[in-house]
């Protein structure tokens, strides 16, 4: 059997300048195998970007060891910070880069875009729903405004039926990053349902609900929940 590959998540061809985090998604617990400089950021000359990412004393692993979560280096994405050359964006808008990283004998790239910065918060009210037939196993579908955070979409939204009974579901976001799919996994009931929405819940740029992630600190605005009311379509 052929062994799966190193995944690199957002898999979108276009990011925000000010992209927060990446996601290495290893076959197999991958912690014992993965050294920091075998990850680097190319830009359009194939040029290694410096110090493009954030330094932890100890690599943020899932408790299966088969997702690392990397971190851009937060002083090259907030504003404001001065004309220090490590402030320096580490992505700039219109040009090209490619994440790379070698490991378990493999090596794997995710090549994208930049876009203009992505500054406000997440507002769910831009969101498009497409909802489910009821009596059916398909998926309710929701195309956001933006580029979310995968890992963040499939832990912090949680579909709840009237009576508030969770709806046991599989999230996964599109490649793009901008659409996601919530398939149940018994056929949807007929009623009202409710998509609640975590305060934690986040777009690849660290945006929450009511919060931007760069916000100016004078103004109020503090992460929030969020929930999208729907009932089941008949299937006439």
């Amino acid at each position: 059997m052929t062994e799966k590959t190193i995944r690199i998540s957002p898999g979108a061809n276009l990011l925000p300048a000010n992209t927060l985090r990446f996601y290495i998604h290893f076959p197999r617990p991958g912690e014992a195998h993965f050294d920091r400089d075998q990850l680097w950021l190319l830009d359009d000359k194939d040029h290694v970007v410096p110090d493009p990412f954030l330094v932890l004393s100890q690599e943020l692993w899932s408790p299966d060891g088969l997702r690392l979560t990397v971190f851009m280096e937060p002083g090259r994405i907030k504003r404001g910070l001065g004309a220090d050359p490590a402030h320096e964006p580490a992505l700039v808008v219109g040009r090209t880069y490619k994440l790379v990283i070698t490991a378990l004998g493999q090596t794997a790239s995710h090549t994208f875009r930049v876009t203009d910065p992505v500054l406000k918060a997440l507002d769910e009210t831009y969101w498009v729903p497409l909802f489910p037939i009821v009596g059916s196993l398909d998926p309710l579908v929701m195309h956001f405004d933006r580029v979310m955070d995968a890992a963040l979409c499939e832990d912090e939204i949680v579909i709840l039926t009237a009576s508030g009974e969770v709806v046991q579901t599989n999230l996964s976001l599109e490649p793009h990053g901008t659409t996601a799919q919530i398939i149940p996994i018994h056929p949807w009931n007929v009623g009202e349902h409710r998509i609640v929405l975590s305060d934690r819940l986040e777009d690849v740029c660290g945006n929450r609900l009511g919060e931007a992630l760069d916000h100016d600190l004078s103004k109020a605005g503090r992460p929030r929940p969020g929930m999208i009311t729907f009932a089941t379509r008949s299937a006439r």
